[in-house]
């Protein structure tokens, strides 16, 4: 695990022939696990201001219900949290794949480059771990005002504190730490240049990098 920290290329140039799923898999798991955790406070926060905007419609929805619908609102938030860490994973190994494969001429099955990138995402395991104690350190314990105006600007104020401010940048130099690693593990996997290995992790990750810098404008 320190190889790939350490030195990327000799770590990925030693797994060429067997690459491994296992521990990649477990990896990505974790990170999404990590998310999930993370997005617990704020999905709390979320679940109570849309159970009381639901028991503002008086008579029509009881109290019951409401906490229903902010329960179920809750779990999707979660959930949501867990299944995007996946699905970036998937997407990510597919477009490096066919950008490598079919601009560059790389060598690399889909399978493998599916394992390469899992191990990219060590950084940002790290990332959902920072975001996940700033969500706890910023959310748990709030509670929200009753009037729905009132909650919507009392959850913005907590969402705009500083914390996640640095939290955001740190995870912005941590998605480029995991670019370097994507750049190497593409480079030895794909037998590519490194200029087109970083062309090919590159166009990848610019809209994910650029929407995260605009998130923190």
């Amino acid at each position: 695990m320190l190889g790939i920290l350490s030195d990327p290329n000799e770590f990925f140039r030693r797994r060429v022939s067997k690459p491994g799923i296992l521990v990649p898999l477990l990896i990505v798991i974790l990170t999404a696990v990590v998310a999930g955790v993370g997005a617990i406070p704020g999905a709390e926060l979320t679940a109570q201001f849309v159970s009381d905007s639901a028991q503002a419609q008086g008579g029509e929805i009881n109290e019951s219900t409401a906490e229903t619908v902010g329960a179920v609102s809750a779990f999707f938030g979660i959930a949501a949290a867990f299944g995007i860490v996946l699905i970036a994973w998937i997407l990510y190994s597919v477009v490096f794949y066919l950008i490598a494969r079919f601009a560059f001429d790389g060598t690399g099955s889909l399978k493998h480059t599916v394992s390469f990138t899992g191990w990219g995402f060590v950084p940002l395991l790290v990332e959902k771990i920072v975001g996940a104690v700033a969500a706890y350190y910023v959310f748990s314990g709030a509670s929200l005002p009753e009037s729905s105006q009132a909650a919507q600007d009392s959850f913005q104020e907590l969402q705009n504190d500083p914390v996640f401010l640095v939290s955001g940048i740190l995870g912005l130099a941590l998605l480029l730490w995991s670019s370097a690693i994507w750049t190497a593990a593409m480079e030895q996997l794909h037998d590519l240049s490194r200029r087109d290995a970083m062309l090919t992790v590159g166009i990848t990750v610019a809209i994910p990098f650029l929407s995260r810098v605009v998130g923190l404008l």
